[in-house]
């Protein structure tokens, strides 16, 4: 959102949590899958097969390498409770992070 000032982004901040949370809230996931290959080319002209999740009202959220709909995209999944020692420093704990990857 390049050239807006801070009132703009904090209005465009504000609509797209509302608009988040009305979609998202409460949902429960109730599926998860990769989107086959023949979905990714023929529907959204993808090469790259993300994670998918359908929720319990039949939406699917499906995470994409941009907001433009580019190609699909990882997905970072953030433990903040558990932590994982360092493979390249250490003795230094961090929040246990996974990728969803895509294929």
């Amino acid at each position: 959102m390049g050239n807006m000032d801070d009132d703009q982004h904090k209005e465009a901040r504000e609509h797209w949590e509302d608009k988040a949370n009305m979609l998202l809230l409460g949902r429960r996931i109730v599926k998860v899958y990769w989107m086959s290959a023949a979905e990714c080319e023929k529907r959204y002209g993808w090469y790259k097969r993300p994670v998918c999740m359908m929720l319990d009202d039949g939406t699917v959220i499906i995470p994409q390498q941009d907001d433009e709909g580019n190609d699909g995209g990882a997905l970072l999944h953030v433990n903040p409770k558990e932590t994982e020692t360092s493979k390249h420093y250490p003795g230094q704990k961090f929040i246990k992070t996974d990728v969803l990857p895509v294929f």
